[in-house]
């Protein structure tokens, strides 16, 4: 799921005309150096670079809900 709701706001994004990446397009893990450095690596390191790291937390069904 959170892989679906990434591409949706990557598209929706794109159509805004903001300059867009994803670190990841299939499902698979990454560390947070690969992750860091897809970053880096594509856009740098500089003042104007937003990060958006979407995050759906697993736990049955006393966690229902997002962070």
């Amino acid at each position: 799921m959170t892989l679906l709701i990434s591409k949706y706001m990557y598209d929706r994004l794109r159509e805004l005309g903001v300059p867009v990446k994803m670190t990841r397009t299939t499902d698979e893990t990454l560390d947070s150096t690969v992750r860091s450095r897809r970053i880096t690596d594509a856009y740098g390191t500089g003042k104007d670079v937003i990060v958006i790291s979407n995050h759906i937390n697993a736990g049955g069904p006393a966690f229902l809900g997002c962070d």
